[in-house]
């Protein structure tokens, strides 16, 4: 079973205490009380497993100084299909929101968008929400680069579903921000 952090078991416990993360009736006996470790056997599945041990790329420092963009660049770019730190953090807490019927299921880099000529922008979770509601949700760890933010908007003025823009919160969790106006 996949390791989960600290501040995502609190972040799990604290919602399902709050009322705010709902158990499925499938899961839990219809009553809303549900401890983590239920929760992430549920989380355990293979999508998840079979990246776990993915590890992310390193960074070069490329200058002298501290804090340039070449330090946050990573040396060379993830393989298709496997998933960096943060992506693995976001895939455990969209299988927690999938055992707890508020995401139906959820995907990593499962469709890659045509922005322009030789152009193209590869979603990093397309997720389809409780309502039905296909989602492109991009994830970012810290820095967002420029061109992958411009991508992002024309990806979302382009194509017909929702797209959100998912940022680690200090200290844990996540800022989920949708991007553009579209009412689609």
């Amino acid at each position: 079973m996949p390791s989960y952090s600290k501040g995502f078991i609190q972040s799990i416990e604290g919602r399902v205490k709050n009322g705010s993360l709902k158990v499925s009736s499938t899961f839990g006996g219809g009553n809303n009380v549900a401890s983590v470790a239920s929760v992430a056997s549920v989380a355990s599945v293979a999508s998840v497993a079979s990246v776990a041990s993915a590890g992310s790329a390193g960074l070069k420092q490329v200058s002298g100084k501290t804090g340039s963009v070449e330090n946050l660049q990573a040396l060379g770019r993830m393989k298709a299909g496997k998933m960096n730190k943060t992506e693995r953090e976001y895939s455990q807490y969209l299988d927690a929101l999938k055992a707890c019927g508020d995401v139906l299921w959820w995907e990593f880099e499962a469709i890659k968008l045509r922005l322009a000529d030789n152009t193209y922008y590869t979603i990093d979770f397309f997720v389809m929400s409780a309502s039905g509601m296909l989602e492109a949700h991009e994830t970012k760890g810290g820095y967002a680069f420029e061109d992958s933010i411009v991508k992002l908007k024309v990806a979302n003025r382009l194509f017909p579903f929702a797209f959100f823009l998912v940022k680690k919160k200090k200290g844990g969790g996540w800022n989920i921000t949708k991007v553009g106006n579209k009412s689609k």
